[in-house]
C-alpha cells in the first residue's frame, strides 16, 4: 500500500455485494423532456402562425388533434410489450409486463439482448426456449406486430441509471457464445 502513488485510492469489492442492478424510468428526465416538448411545441406553432397567417388557436386545434391521435394510437401499440423497471440479476433478466405482471428469462436461456437506437433506446431480447421462460411465453404474447413471436422490445426512453449501464451490465451477464 505505502507504494501507491499520491491520491490514488485502495478500492475493494464487498463480496456480500448484491448484483442485482435495476433500471427504472426517472421521473426528473420525464419532466425534462415534457418541458422541452412544450417549448418546441410552443416555438413551432408559433413559427407556423406567423409564416401562414394563421389563427393560433386553428393551429393549435389542428396539430393537437393529430399529436392526440398518434399518442393514443402509440400508447395502444406499446400496452402489450414488457417495459421498465428492468432487474438484471445473477441468474435472471426480469421485466415488468401488462397488467403488473413480471417476466423473467434465465441468462443461459437469452438467445441475444441488444441496446438499440440512440434517440429512441430500446432493448431487444430474443429468448432461446420461450416455453423456459417464467411465465411461459406464448407466440405472439409480448411482441408487437411486425416483430418476431417471441421477440421482447423494451422501451428505455428517460430510463436511469442510462443505456450505457445497461450495455456494460448485458456484455458481462451474457454467457459467450
Amino acid at each position: 500500500m505505502a507504494d501507491r502513488p499520491a491520491g490514488h485510492w485502495a478500492t475493494v469489492a464487498d463480496p456480500d455485494a448484491s448484483s442485482v442492478v435495476e433500471f427504472r424510468r426517472s421521473p426528473r428526465r420525464v419532466r425534462l423532456a415534457m418541458v422541452l416538448a412544450v417549448l418546441v411545441g410552443a416555438a413551432l406553432l408559433t413559427f407556423y402562425t406567423v409564416v401562414f397567417d394563421e389563427a393560433w388557436w386553428k393551429v393549435l386545434l389542428r396539430f393537437g388533434m393529430i399529436g392526440a391521435a398518434v399518442g393514443l394510437t402509440t400508447n395502444w401499440q406499446l400496452r402489450r410489450q414488457p417495459r421498465l423497471p428492468l432487474r438484471l440479476t445473477d441468474g435472471t433478466l426480469q421485466m415488468s409486463g401488462p397488467k403488473g405482471t413480471t417476466l423473467s428469462i434465465d441468462w443461459v436461456d437469452v438467445a441475444s439482448a441488444q441496446v438499440r437506437g440512440r434517440l429512441d433506446p430500446r432493448l431487444v431480447i430474443v429468448p432461446r426456449d420461450p416455453q423456459q421462460a417464467r411465465p411461459p411465453m406464448r407466440a405472439g404474447q409480448w411482441s408487437t406486430p411486425g416483430r418476431g413471436p417471441y421477440e421482447l422490445v423494451v422501451q428505455l426512453s428517460w430510463m436511469e441509471p442510462g443505456t450505457d449501464a445497461l450495455r456494460r451490465e448485458l456484455t458481462r451477464r451474457l454467457p459467450a457464445s
